[in-house]
């Protein structure tokens, strides 16, 4: 028998035959001072789950949270964490009649250990197997992007989005916070961006809040700032970038205009100072129309404003082409193998003005290929986001089951993409994506781009249930089959359901 555990743990050895009740209202939990985020996730969520039936009053449950040593039968974590000093994530869930203790080497370990206890109290309405779970990530780095550019989530949303996260022992939400359509963080440096947001603003102090809302939960804010592409926001507010031509497509700040190298460095160090990860965001992809050497020139600028800012940087895989990346930086590969452009049909669906814009595609687009070898090639680690499986504004294949959400899946995705089932969206592991590559793999995160994105409930269909397989893919050493990942989270459906993420595509029939 299968608990209904989601990332699957390294080590299981329960008896689903003795089990011992856990009582949500009447929990006593112990923790030092060391662990108190820990146990204040606990408890609220404990005070969310339901009543566990019993005879006569129930006996108070004890949960005891401990710092301690990390399992030895559990590897330590492979990759590059976000944070500045990488906690052990490992830990051990001990569940005995009387008592269930957590215990890991840090406070990420014993939240992460938390996580598979709720799970656990979920799927069994409180009634627990006694034994012992050992665990611990594959993977350092286990992450969303999420596009809050194109949909202007608010913060409270995306404390939602946190607690997904926490809840798949995912550790990373990078926050796309500028594109062409905008820019959403509050800029002190370059005041005339506040402008240019699609929606509130989100400020420093905002973010402060987010971030320090996510560290709780064992969750690492990365800021982007996407340049020198995609830029139309930045040329908006000061069409001085633009210098005498006019902005391409996504637009692009060009750093042989006058004062674009200090828009560069000035923007991307106030991001570098915004986040308290050990990385910061360049973007860096989809130059269309900028000549190689303005945007090797303009990567350079960018990446060097963070290296002095003391940040590390991520960026995306076109950004390897500029030579710019150094020790401790992360490629992000983002163009999926599948990736092709019909140009002739491209064409017929935009203007003849757009013409040139379908080439440049084209050109770049070609060089992706090369992108993951050049990577390896200068000892670069790579985030693996390929836009074949982790790309989640990809449209669904299967009939959704109810008429609602044949509405939105006819309505939600990025049709450039062809629409694939859950089956083959899960249908991957870390290697099999740089299959031939003597690369690092520093982690994998998934991506939501918010085009046709209009609500949260949008959101909620996109995500669920697609990120989960990244929490599994990226979390547990032995992969999984389809139909035992699609057994065990099931029964999460209604957890979705009473956490805000009810509109979570549900297919009709098997895939």
């Amino acid at each position: 028998m299968r608990a209904a555990l989601v990332p699957w743990p390294h080590a299981v050895a329960l008896d689903h035959a003795t089990t011992t009740v856990l009582h949500p209202g009447h929990v006593e939990i112990r923790a030092d001072d060391r662990l108190r985020d820990a146990r204040a996730w606990l408890e609220g969520e404990f005070a969310r789950l339901p009543a566990t039936p019993s005879a006569g009053h129930p006996s108070p449950s004890r949960v005891v949270l401990l710092i301690g040593e990390a399992p030895g039968d559990v590897p330590p974590a492979g990759g590059i964490a976000p944070e500045q000093l990488p906690p052990d994530e490992r830990h051990t869930v001990t569940i005995a009649p009387a008592e269930i203790t957590i215990t890991g080497p840090t406070p990420h370990a014993v939240l992460r250990g938390a996580a598979t206890l709720v799970q656990l109290a979920e799927s069994g309405a409180g009634r627990l197997p006694v034994g012992r779970i050992a665990d611990g990530p594959a993977l350092a780095w286990r992450g969303l992007m999420l596009d809050v550019v194109r949909h202007p989530f608010r913060p409270d949303e995306i404390r939602r989005v946190i607690d997904l996260l926490t809840r798949y022992k995912l550790n990373v939400l990078h926050l796309h916070l500028t594109d062409s359509g905008g820019w959403r963080l509050q800029s002190a440096a370059r005041p005339a961006l506040d402008a240019t947001s699609p929606g509130e603003l989100i400020t420093r102090r905002e973010l402060a809040e987010l971030t320090a809302y996510a560290a709780a939960r064992g969750v690492a804010i990365v800021p982007e700032i996407d340049l020198p592409g995609h830029a139309h926001a930045a040329i908006r507010a000061y069409p001085e970038l633009a210098g005498d031509r006019a902005a391409a497509r996504l637009g692009y700040v060009d750093p042989a205009v006058p004062g674009a190298e200090s828009f560069l460095a000035e923007t991307v160090a106030e991001f570098a100072q915004a986040s308290r990860a050990r990385f910061v965001h360049v973007g860096g992809d989809e130059p269309f129309g900028m000549p190689v050497t303005a945007y090797t020139r303009a990567v350079g600028v960018a990446v060097r404003a963070a290296h002095d800012a003391g940040s590390r940087v991520v960026a995306w895989q076109e950004t390897v082409r500029a030579g710019a990346l150094g020790d401790g930086d992360l490629v992000q590969l983002w163009i999926g193998a599948e990736t092709s452009i019909d140009a002739d049909a491209k064409k017929a669906e935009l203007p003849e003005s757009a013409h040139p814009f379908v080439d440049q595609m084209v050109a770049l687009f070609a060089l992706a290929p090369s992108d993951g070898p050049a990577a390896a090639a200068a000892g670069l680690p790579v985030l693996l986001s390929s836009s074949d499986v982790l790309y989640y504004d990809r449209p669904y294949a299967e009939p959704a089951a109810d008429a609602e959400g044949e509405a939105r899946r006819a309505r939600l995705g990025f049709r450039d993409y062809p629409a694939k089932t859950l089956r083959q969206m899960f249908d991957w592991t870390p290697g099999s994506l740089v299959s031939g590559l003597d690369v690092r793999v520093a982690g994998v995160e998934a991506a939501i781009w918010s085009e046709t994105i209009t609500s949260f409930d949008d959101l909620a269909f996109l995500l669920l249930p697609r990120l989960p397989a990244a929490a599994e893919r990226s979390w547990t050493r032995e992969p999984a089959t389809w139909e035992d990942h699609r057994a065990r989270l099931e029964p999460h459906a209604a957890t979705w359901q009473a956490t805000g993420w009810g509109a979570a595509y549900r297919p009709a029939a098997e895939p």
